[in-house]
């Protein structure tokens, strides 16, 4: 049923939404402390990281609702789903050491919220998509592949890093939001 009536796009447009963010989604989860700490970070200051990223998510996951709920899910989906890019841009290039230690915490909770804001509204968006006969199965089967991003990002996230450290990890986290804005955008039906 999720791939028949002209459905078959907006279910793989929306599989690939799920896939890319929850990949960023868990590189922060997964990668952040490890990251902060072989930067020479202290381990309470890693922590205080991903308290950061996560603190940012819980306020991005409300404040994202009510957006959607006046706005409607493509307008504001896309607006933080583009500014999730440049928050993980302005990370990368923001050199990881002690004086910058503020910037990176309100960068941190800044894009972890936008991160986070564009996860939580996409189970709304996943529900608009498909008919009542076909709501569970269709968010069902999102969500599954989203998890196969949250796998993904075990193996990614140890690759970025030994890449470049930080410009290759927070690069891999805004190429995964840049391929999530273009399958949102490739999405037909969003909540009005």
């Amino acid at each position: 049923a999720i791939f028949e009536h002209g459905y078959t796009k907006d279910t793989l447009a929306l599989w690939s939404a799920f896939f890319c963010c929850l990949l960023a989604v868990y590189l922060g989860f997964s990668w952040l402390t490890t990251l902060l700490t072989g930067a020479g970070f202290a381990p309470a200051f890693a922590s205080q990281g991903i308290t950061a990223f996560n603190l940012g998510g819980v306020i991005g996951a409300l404040g994202g609702s009510i957006v959607i709920a006046r706005l409607g899910s493509r307008v504001s989906m896309l607006t933080m789903t583009a500014a999730a890019v440049i928050g993980a841009i302005a990370l990368a290039v923001t050199p990881l050491s002690v004086d910058r230690s503020t910037m990176l915490l309100i960068l941190l909770t800044l894009t972890g919220g936008l991160i986070n804001a564009v996860q939580t509204t996409m189970y709304a968006l996943a529900t608009n998509i498909y008919p009542v006969a076909a709501r569970a199965t269709g968010v069902g089967a999102a969500v599954s592949i989203g998890r196969l991003g949250a796998i993904a990002s075990g193996y990614v996230g140890a690759w970025a890093l030994g890449l470049e450290g930080s410009r290759s990890f927070f690069g891999l986290v805004g190429l995964a939001m840049a391929a999530c804005f273009v399958s949102l955008a490739l999405i037909g039906r969003h909540v009005e």
